[in-house]
């Protein structure tokens, strides 16, 4: 905690909020910084609704995969997907980080996205007001021959993790369910098209689900 007289601090970070008078003269912008042991930035994030803000775990999270394990494993024809999450509790207005570790088969490879002809490999909340799923942020994918047309593609052809943030959104029944400490199941799919060296087989979809017991909301 920084006891920040006069918002000295908030002022040299270029943070001040010159909007807010009042008993709010002084405040911050809301958002967060992460420094390295040199004292660096090595990633910032910021939100304009005050009522939401990335959890600790998911901001880590995205500069060091250590998503706490989801306890599934899913398998699908030709990927098997271990399910994470940063975060089991959270408040409304919180974003916390979903993710999927997804395995090729031996010989497989799937899809990144922006490869035309093929489907891409995407991760895809199904849609809810209790959530609003942000951008999904993919690895670098690789370039691969297939021989057969002599055509260079960008695939995933060993084990990869893909995130998808999601916002809880602050409603009245998020409110009820944090009040109580209420389980949200967030349901989706992991959606690929899987080719070996001479085939490539159908699309498939494989289900996949999220737990976050709700917690009250803090002002």
């Amino acid at each position: 905690m920084l006891s920040d007289e006069g918002s000295a601090t908030i002022r040299a970070w270029g943070l001040l909020n010159r909007h807010a008078i009042g008993r709010a003269a002084g405040i911050p912008y809301p958002g967060t910084f992460v420094l390295d042991r040199e004292g660096r930035v090595v990633t910032r994030s910021f939100e304009e609704p005050y009522e939401e803000r990335a959890t600790a775990a998911s901001v880590l999270s995205a500069l060091e995969p250590s998503a706490e394990p989801g306890g599934d494993v899913v398998r699908g024809r030709h990927v098997t997907v271990g399910v994470e999450q940063s975060d089991r509790v959270a408040a409304p207005g919180q974003r916390v980080t979903l993710a999927v570790r997804i395995s090729p088969a031996p010989g497989v490879h799937v899809y990144a996205p922006g490869q035309e002809g093929y489907i891409p490999v995407s991760l895809e909340p199904s849609p809810s007001d209790a959530f609003r799923p942000e951008d999904p942020v993919y690895p670098d994918a690789r370039p691969y021959l297939f021989q057969p047309l002599h055509e260079t593609v960008r695939v995933y052809d060993r084990p990869f993790r893909l995130t998808r943030d999601v916002t809880l959104a602050v409603t009245r029944d998020n409110q009820r369910r944090g009040l109580n400490h209420e389980p949200l199941t967030i349901a989706g799919a992991v959606r690929y098209q899987a080719c070996d060296d001479r085939v490539c087989f159908a699309p498939d979809e494989v289900p996949v689900r999220w737990t976050v017991t709700l917690t009250p909301l803090e002002h």
